[in-house]
């Protein structure tokens, strides 16, 4: 907005600068939070049970095999593709509340996967061979990560209005509204 609505040379040049400075943080930042975000669709990230069952109770004899790296890596190459994981997209959730409270849904939700993903391993020769079942329950838990990270993004840009700037506190509804001209100073006077 300020690059709009700028009145000097002065003002156009520190939100032109300013403007690409946002871009190349917000798509880095989303690379990082697409990390942690991806990672945590991922069963074993959220578990003890990390790269086989371990040294656990075993009452349904689960594998010890190493099935992380497969699960996530190999089996994902061979047998899932870009376009079966956008069919999979579910829609948007707004879960209308904060983001601690759709994390801990998030981490939950993958958490109750562990079962799922341990008796899944034995028919599909510990994520080596082509199932079915597993292709299928690969692909959701991809699709959870990228409906997630997608999800977080729009809430984020849905609240950004709610939001301030600078200091003094300046509210980017009232910016957004023409309430307050904002300057190059507006940002620095702290």
């Amino acid at each position: 907005m300020g690059l709009k609505t700028a009145r000097n040379f002065t003002d156009r040049a520190f939100f032109k600068e300013q403007l690409e400075l946002r871009r190349r943080l917000t798509l880095r930042d989303i690379g990082v939070w697409g990390h942690y975000v991806a990672d945590a669709s991922q069963p074993m990230h959220v578990s003890v049970h990390f790269n086989g069952w371990g040294n656990f109770p075993n009452p349904n004899n689960f594998t010890q095999a190493p099935i992380h790296a497969p699960f996530e890596g190999s089996y994902v190459k061979q047998f899932v593709t870009p376009k079966d994981i956008a069919r999979a997209l579910p829609p948007y959730h707004d879960c209308q509340c904060e983001i601690e409270a759709r994390e801990a849904q998030y981490l939950q939700t993958t958490l109750a996967q562990i079962p799922m993903t341990y008796q899944l391993a034995s028919p599909s020769q510990n994520y080596t061979i082509k199932n079915p079942q597993a292709v299928t329950f690969v692909t959701q838990r991809l699709a959870a990560g990228a409906a997630e990270l997608r999800d977080q993004i729009i809430d984020a840009w849905n609240s950004s209005a709610t939001w301030t700037i600078g200091f003094p506190l300046i509210k980017v509804a009232d910016i957004e509204s023409g309430a307050v001209h904002v300057t190059s100073t507006s940002f620095w006077s702290d």
